[in-house]
């Protein structure tokens, strides 16, 4: 009776074992696929997973301008007394190329900016402080810088908070002409122009939109190749002054810009 008993006993434990490998087996799957880096029903994870390949970005840029002409002392002022005090509307965009990523950080790589700011005011008559209604006096200004960029998008990417902090810093150059005559013929006027080399620095922030609405932005991006939709603020300082050398025109500002930036 015993012999009988010892078979059934056995049995028992074998298949004892068999459930509490099975078990164990179970909850290793069920922990290896609630693990964040390789969870299938994070859609964070799923949109960076399918997300066509991330190098470009590009920005439209929109803010105040106010030259830094008078900060010579040699302009004696002349830029406040021609075209006053208002600040200048300042149109400007930017091409990034961004090939490497730094791992826990973002993405690093070259930056290429332009824009665009004029000022223009009547004239003055010859040995005068009056104006002349018929004569008209212009500056335009276009900066341009090329930078290097770092985006810090890896909080984005692993959590899903939406802020991208960014810094730019390099080289400037303020491309620059001013016209004055008459107001109906201005092209036969007398012209002066110039380049003004200096730095260039920001730091900013941005805000990516793809949160409102996950599924239309998975769309565009297989539609264009469009990763990501930004509204941005930043800090913009072109220190255009000829790096402290003499004559040149102070054509750069300290300013805040917005704008838009695409993710390619």
């Amino acid at each position: 009776m015993n012999r009988h008993l010892r078979h059934p006993a056995a049995a028992c434990l074998a298949g004892s074992a068999a459930l509490l490998i099975a078990s164990v087996a179970g909850a290793q799957s069920s922990r290896s696929t609630s693990d964040w880096r390789r969870s299938d029903r994070s859609s964070i994870q799923q949109e960076e997973r399918y997300a066509s390949p991330q190098s470009f970005a590009f920005e439209l840029r929109f803010g105040p301008y106010s030259p830094e002409v008078d900060e010579d002392p040699a302009s004696g002022g002349s830029f406040e007394e021609t075209f006053g005090d208002d600040q200048r509307f300042y149109f400007g965009m930017e091409f990034d190329w961004l090939p490497l990523r730094i791992p826990f950080v973002g993405v690093i790589g070259p930056g290429l900016g332009l824009g665009i700011t004029s000022a223009s005011a009547n004239a003055f008559e010859a040995g005068s402080d009056v104006r002349a209604e018929a004569e008209e006096t212009s500056l335009t200004i276009m900066p341009l810088h090329l930078s290097a960029v770092v985006r810090i998008d890896e909080l984005m990417r692993r959590t899903g908070i939406p802020i991208v902090p960014y810094a730019k810093a390099g080289v400037g150059m303020g491309l620059w002409y001013s016209v004055s005559g008459p107001r109906l013929a201005r092209p036969d006027g007398v012209r002066a122009q110039g380049i003004t080399w200096g730095t260039h620095l920001a730091a900013g922030g941005m805000l990516a939109l793809n949160w409102l609405d996950r599924r239309a932005s998975s769309q565009l991006d297989d539609s264009t190749g469009i990763n990501h939709t930004y509204l941005f603020g930043e800090w913009m300082y072109a220190n255009l002054d000829g790096f402290g050398s003499r004559p040149q025109m102070h054509v750069g500002t300290s300013t805040w810009i917005a704008g838009l930036a695409l993710d390619m």
